[in-house]
């Protein structure tokens, strides 16, 4: 009998524990077993449609090769376009300014953002990813937007210094308040590049977050456990407006992100952070030297480009 009895306690017990390690982590065994198995097990690095280098994202070759500095110069360059306004914001202490683009209205604009700096300021350092493809895109789109003889409320923000303290939309912000520049809400892009596109939640500790019973609420980065605070979901009224245009986006609860969309959720701004689904990949490629330009799936991009332009207020 007392056998039978401890291991009623024993198995009891254990149910308990179990019920308390699952119930908090559902959605994060999902997005974990799900999507990241999903990823791990299909994860081929040449199982991609190359980026056309004489294409619509063809810049990507370029800058990918240019410190930060002369990335700058390159945005610049490609945004002298007619039936446009080119604004460079400066950012406090650096030599990268935010570089802002708006067509031949008063707003309040949808503004497209996304940094151009590079972690590493080093020309062997592509940064492919993070963030080249994205701002590749965003040329793109305003080039094609330009052509068009585009009079609507889309804009496009070019950040600096996200890779040191998100410092450069900081500035942004700042600036818009000072000179009255209305914003309806700020899509985000970083770390595009394989896969569908994703919303994650813009959070203090980035990385794939679940809960320890009686410890508390981890995120894990690839690399590293560390404490995660508290976090909102991604801002719903955009989402679901996103979602609308482009039905198969991905929408994550527990794979969170960290980048310019800090700042502007912050701030009261409708945002979103949008980057690729592939969790294997951003894995094995973020802030490394590996996040290189033939790892890169085209279709991706065509993706973020598609979303900019249907999503575009005309």
């Amino acid at each position: 009998m007392r056998t039978l009895t401890k291991a009623r306690v024993v198995g009891g017990s254990a149910l308990v524990l179990l019920t308390l390690l699952i119930f908090p982590n559902a959605r994060s065994l999902y997005e974990g077993i799900f999507f990241y198995l999903r990823d791990t097990l299909a994860y081929n690095p040449s199982a991609v449609q190359a980026v056309n280098a004489s294409g619509r994202y063809g810049s990507l070759y370029e800058l990918v090769r240019l410190r930060n500095v002369e990335r700058r110069d390159h945005i610049l360059r490609q945004l002298a376009l007619p039936n446009s306004r080119v604004t460079p914001i400066p950012i406090p202490n650096s030599s990268l300014p935010n570089v802002f683009i708006r067509f031949d209205s008063p707003g309040p604009y949808t503004i497209y953002s996304a940094h151009y700096d590079k972690l590493f300021d080093d020309p062997s350092y592509q940064g492919a990813s993070d963030n080249t493809a994205a701002v590749s895109v965003l040329l793109a789109s305003a080039t094609e937007l330009a052509k068009r003889a585009y009079r609507g409320s889309a804009a496009f923000l070019f950040t600096g210094e996200e890779e040191t303290g998100l410092r450069g939309a900081t500035a942004f912000v700042e600036y818009a308040r000072a000179n009255n520049i209305a914003i309806r809400e700020i899509v985000n892009f970083d770390n595009i590049g394989r896969g569908k596109l994703a919303i994650r939640p813009s959070v203090a500790v980035p990385g794939y977050a679940f809960v320890i019973p009686f410890f508390g609420a981890l995120t894990y980065d690839g690399r590293q456990f560390q404490s995660s605070p508290p976090y909102e979901l991604a801002n719903p009224r955009l989402t679901q407006a996103l979602l609308r245009v482009q039905p198969d986006i991905v929408v994550y609860e527990r794979f969170t992100a960290r980048g310019d969309s800090n700042v502007f959720q912050k701030n009261g701004i409708d945002t979103v952070a949008l980057s690729g689904d592939d969790m294997r990949y951003l894995e094995l490629t973020w802030h490394t030297y590996a996040d290189r330009v033939e790892l890169l799936d085209e279709r991706n991009l065509d993706r973020a480009y598609n979303l900019v332009m249907q999503y575009a207020p005309w």
